[in-house]
């Protein structure tokens, strides 16, 4: 099998996943719903694989993370119900809850994947995504004085053309658009029960937040590039930017949208609280 299959082979994964997801939140199957993260498992591997080659150490273990997290769900899922000795630890219907507990995380993973799959995989929206994304981050530089242009789709240059005899354009990829943490906020938001007007209030201090936040992150790295702000190169400027200040920025931003959701929207804190407690009370069954 070429690479050219191997890569629209994986490609499909996702696509599978969110199917068997719909199945599972349909008819709340959480043996369905096991599958589908196992998918999800075997697309993480896959981009492990993918970073590793590519020397993306940080995101390698970003997926590293989540894959252990997709075999651990796959692990409740699939786990027989010591329903006699939950009840009597418990005092309640032990069996019932995680079955709810299921149901909620197979829903926010299916809006979750539902909104960032067709983006990640499906080269025209891709496209699309990472165009909106570059004409906004050049229309801000611009508007700061901070003179460039774009070449479609995704390529920014300075309009200083000795600046490029030696550096290259910058590259505007999927990773710089939000989309990953968007769709994290959506699925959270929408995948819990609560009243639609505090989602809709989740939803703006989240997603359009992140967006607008994304926008000024990626301004900041590239006039701190072009500019060279940080040390004598250009290069030095731009990995100060990008994987020191840029990520520091990018975290401190998602925890305080984070707690503003959790605020605004308690039940998405106490899915988390229940996802804990189901690990810490199934450490009582080993």
């Amino acid at each position: 099998m070429d690479l050219i299959s191997i890569s629209i082979s994986i490609s499909i994964v996702p696509f599978i996943a969110i199917l068997l997801f719909i199945l599972a939140v349909a008819y709340r199957k959480c043996e369905v719903g096991a599958v589908a993260w196992l998918f999800f498992a075997v697309y993480c591997i896959h981009k492990i694989a993918s970073y590793v080659a590519d020397g993306e150490y940080f995101e390698s273990s970003v997926a590293i993370v989540f894959l252990a997290f997709t075999l651990l769900l796959v692990a409740f899922m699939l786990k027989p119900k010591p329903k006699a000795k939950a009840d009597a630890l418990m005092g309640g219907s032990v069996e019932k809850g995680d079955e709810n507990l299921f149901y909620t995380i197979n829903r926010f993973a299916l809006i979750t994947a539902a909104f960032y799959f067709p983006f990640a995989e499906i080269h025209a929206l891709e496209t699309l995504l990472i165009y909106i994304t570059t004409i906004s981050t050049v229309a801000v530089l611009n508007l700061f004085n901070v003179s460039v242009y774009m070449v479609y789709p995704a390529l920014i240059y300075s309009t200083d053309c000795s600046f490029h005899e030696i550096y290259r354009a910058v590259r505007i990829i999927l990773d710089c658009t939000g989309l990953s943490s968007m769709a994290l906020f959506l699925g959270l938001i929408f995948g819990v029960n609560g009243l639609g007007i505090r989602k809709l209030k989740a939803f703006i201090v989240s997603v359009p937040t992140i967006y607008v936040l994304n926008i000024a992150r990626n301004v900041f790295i590239i006039a701190a590039y072009f500019e060279h702000w940080f040390g004598c190169s250009p290069l030095d400027s731009f990995f100060i930017a990008h994987d020191v200040i840029g990520r520091l920025f990018a975290m401190i931003a998602l925890i305080a949208i984070a707690y503003a959701v959790f605020v605004i929207l308690p039940e998405t804190l106490d899915l988390i609280e229940d996802f804990f407690r189901l690990i810490l009370r199934i450490r009582l069954y080993l």
